[in-house]
C-alpha cells in the first residue's frame, strides 16, 4: 500500500512547467516521509520489538506487586 502511495506522489515531485518549483517541493516531502515512514515500520519497529521481547526472562512475573487489601473488621 505504501509503496503505490510513494509512486503516486513521484509525478507531484518530477513536475515541470508553471509552478513546477512549489508542487516538486511538496511532492519530495511527501515522498521522502512516506518512504522513511515505510521503513520504519518494516524495518526498525520489529527489530525493536524483537530485542525487548529477548530481555525479558521466561517465568518471571513482570507485573507490579500488589498488598491485599485490608478489611475493617
Amino acid at each position: 500500500m505504501y509503496k503505490r502511495q510513494v509512486l503516486g506522489a513521484l509525478p507531484l515531485a518530477l513536475a515541470t512547467g508553471a509552478g513546477a518549483e512549489s508542487r516538486q517541493q511538496i511532492g519530495w516531502v511527501i515522498v521522502g516521509g512516506m518512504s522513511v515512514g515505510t521503513l520504519l515500520t518494516i524495518f526498525v519497529v520489529p527489530t525493536l520489538y524483537t530485542l525487548m521481547a529477548r530481555q525479558r526472562v521466561p517465568g518471571e512475573n513482570t507485573e507490579p506487586e500488589v498488598d491485599a487489601p485490608i478489611s475493617a473488621h
